[in-house]
């Protein structure tokens, strides 16, 4: 029972919301009924832990939704290993973030109906998370997009916004359309979308089916690509910044865009037998890595910034899956999940304290302002650069080890790996340097910008409300990456989260390489990567002018052109896609539908006002006898009907 209250709770915080409160109370009523609601879902969560850490698979059923002649599809919720952890994380960091938008979205005009979308946005998280077939996860995956279209385009009288959202809504039903096709292709070879019956599935059938499971399974793929932001289908997510800042942290980082890696992992016992499908996750995940970090390394809106970091980290993760390192995605899931939402948040609370201000450059200084948010925030660049000791050392360096020990082109996807990471600790490096370090520069632009609420106020830290979370998340994007250390730190206590994952996903292969060659590859990419952040302190942190970094961008003024324009890869988009359907659309319109549809349909009109007419002349209208005959005869109808289901 416990098992499915975990989703009631911010169920029934979403009904509070929207249909009691609605617009009225203040973002402290309306946040706080969310955060209790999402808070005792974690708790649950927490009390059930134990159990599954012991072993036990927790399943528990509502009700048989649908019975055929040869499916049945229960309601039944799971809790394993892999939605434990993803639980954990949903409703952990959604606590936090919850908490974080009292404060930040305290001069909206409709905090209740903001609260509301949030709440549903973890219910339909949940939901996916501890569905125990596929259908049901779809059911969640869908209502995750949904609330994703609502939350980007909450401000809705800003006409950006909308596009953003309706951007977001089209590239996922691209990828849902996907997980419907692949989600058949299983049933019509497995009979069951139950995962429990496809953990168990034998290799031989597998084997035997394995065209039909090679398309079905790439449909998925296509589907995942929507959801996580990855090529072709990541355009969504750099427009989807037009949210509040807090929804960019809770669902655009920490948690819908990691829905794909869960879902492989899901599959796992399925894909981990088609070579084919691991090849293109492979090469998806490492191209998108790769491509993601080169468009962030010359942007200058602060949560756009992020936004291509998140697609390239989730690139990372899809490596994992494609090399059949299933937990070891999971891992960088688990660990990126905090210090990402730590960058999202700490960009927010840099946004409330500078004006809404999100240009890098009319940034600058705000250490001595944000003393909480800059160490904060520096915590969580470190992280994500991969510096030693930190959680994302520990998950994307043991991501990057199991791509080299790939058997064929494992050197190949390692060095790209390794160029993204060097990449990545630069830009991410130069924000923090632009944002944080130098003079304040955000006085001089402070009348003349657009805000995302009205009101102005003076640089200050926020209240514990937003540096509460900051440092709750600090902590963990400090001590995550202990629970998975390699051998060479840990000894025989080594991976311990992924050993605990492997019991839901197929088991990383053994590395070909021994661990001292793993400790070399580590010493030289941290030597790497500190020289890659001390190259953007001399560029970016040292002085205020930045010189030398107008000097490079001059002399390789094509390359930073390509960069900042992200490769034209929308407008290619709009030119292949949105411009030829918008033309098919003008021409439906202009002929079809004005002249066929519209012409049917007036004439239709047209003709029975005749025919009326012609009754009017012939027969004399008795409102009495035009309703018996009226009844009469759709008691006819209805008797006919009824007959006629009565003998199929």
């Amino acid at each position: 029972m416990r098992l499915i209250l975990i989703s009631f709770f911010p169920l029934l915080a979403f009904l509070v919301n929207s249909l009691v409160l609605k617009t009225k109370g203040s973002a402290k009523v309306s946040g706080w009924i969310s955060f209790v609601g999402t808070f005792l879902s974690f708790v649950t969560i927490c009390t059930l832990g134990p159990r599954v850490l012991d072993g036990e698979i927790i399943q528990s059923t509502l009700w048989s939704w649908a019975v055929f002649s040869d499916l049945t599809i229960p309601l039944t919720f799971l809790m394993d290993q892999l939605s434990l952890t993803l639980g954990f994380v949903v409703t952990g960091i959604g606590s936090l973030v919850i908490l974080f938008s009292i404060q930040y979205m305290e001069h909206d005009e409709r905090p209740g109906k903001y609260f509301s979308y949030l709440s549903l946005f973890i219910f339909s998280m949940l939901l996916l998370t501890f569905s125990e077939n596929l259908l049901f996860l779809f059911f969640g995956w869908e209502g995750v997009g949904l609330c994703s279209f609502l939350l980007i385009g909450f401000w809705y009288e800003d006409l950006e916004k909308v596009i953003a959202g309706r951007k977001a809504l089209l590239a996922n039903r691209v990828g849902d359309f996907g997980i419907i096709v692949g989600m058949i292709g299983y049933y019509v070879v497995f009979k069951t979308l139950s995962f429990t019956g496809i953990k168990v599935i034998d290799p031989a059938l597998i084997a035997s089916n394995e065209v039909i499971l090679t398309i079905s399974s790439l449909f998925l793929v296509l589907g995942v690509t929507g959801k996580s932001a990855q090529i072709p289908l990541y355009i969504w997510l750099p427009d989807a910044m037009s949210g509040p800042t807090p929804v960019s942290a809770l669902i655009h980082a920490a948690t819908m865009v990691t829905a794909g890696i869960f879902l492989l992992c899901r599959v796992s016992f399925i894909i981990a037998y088609l070579p084919i499908v691991m090849e293109v996750i492979t090469w998806i995940g490492i191209s998108t890595a790769l491509i993601a970090a080169l468009m962030a390394i010359t942007q200058t809106d602060i949560k756009k910034i992020l936004a291509y970091s998140t697609i390239s980290q989730i690139g990372y993760m899809m490596l994992a899956c494609g090399v059949g390192a299933f937990s070891s995605g999971m891992f960088h899931v688990f660990t990126h999940a905090f210090f990402k939402a730590l960058l999202f948040l700490g960009s927010g609370s840099v946004i409330y304290s500078a004006h809404h201000e999100q240009n890098i450059f009319k940034l600058g200084g705000l250490k001595s302002y944000l003393p909480k948010t800059y160490y904060t925030f520096m915590i969580a660049v470190l992280a994500i650069s991969g510096i030693p000791m930190l959680s994302g050392f520990f998950s994307k360096d043991e991501i990057m080890w199991l791509a080299l020990n790939k058997t064929g082109n494992g050197p190949l996807i390692y060095s790209l790996a390794l160029l993204t990471a060097l990449i990545t600790a630069f830009y991410m490096s130069r924000l923090f340097f632009i944002t944080f370090f130098g003079k304040n520069r955000t006085e001089s632009h402070h009348d003349d910008h657009h805000s995302e609420h009205h009101g102005d106020h003076e640089i200050k830290e926020g209240s514990l409300y937003m540096t509460g979370p900051l440092m709750i998340l600090g902590v963990m994007s400090v001590i995550a990456g202990y629970l998975g250390m390699p051998h060479f730190l840990a000894g025989h206590s080594e991976r311990i989260f992924q050993i605990f994952i492997e019991k839901a996903v197929v088991p990383s292969k053994a590395a070909i390489f021994s661990h001292e060659t793993e400790l070399i590859l580590v010493g030289v990419s941290t030597l790497l990567i500190i020289a890659s952040i001390s190259l953007a302190y001399l560029l970016y942190g040292k002085t205020d002018d930045f010189k030398t970094a107008s000097k490079l961008k001059s002399q390789f003024l094509p390359l930073w052109k390509l960069s900042n324009s992200k490769f034209y890869i929308d407008e290619a988009y709009k030119f292949l896609i949105v411009d030829p359907l918008n033309f098919i659309a003008g021409i439906s319109f202009s002929i079809f539908e004005k002249y066929i549809i519209d012409g049917f349909s007036k004439g239709l009109a047209i003709s029975m006002v005749g025919v009326s007419n012609v009754f009017k002349t012939v027969f004399v209208v008795d409102l009495r006898k035009s309703i018996f005959f009226f009844i009469v005869g759709m008691s006819g109808v209805l008797l006919t009907i009824f007959l006629a289901f009565k003998h199929m």
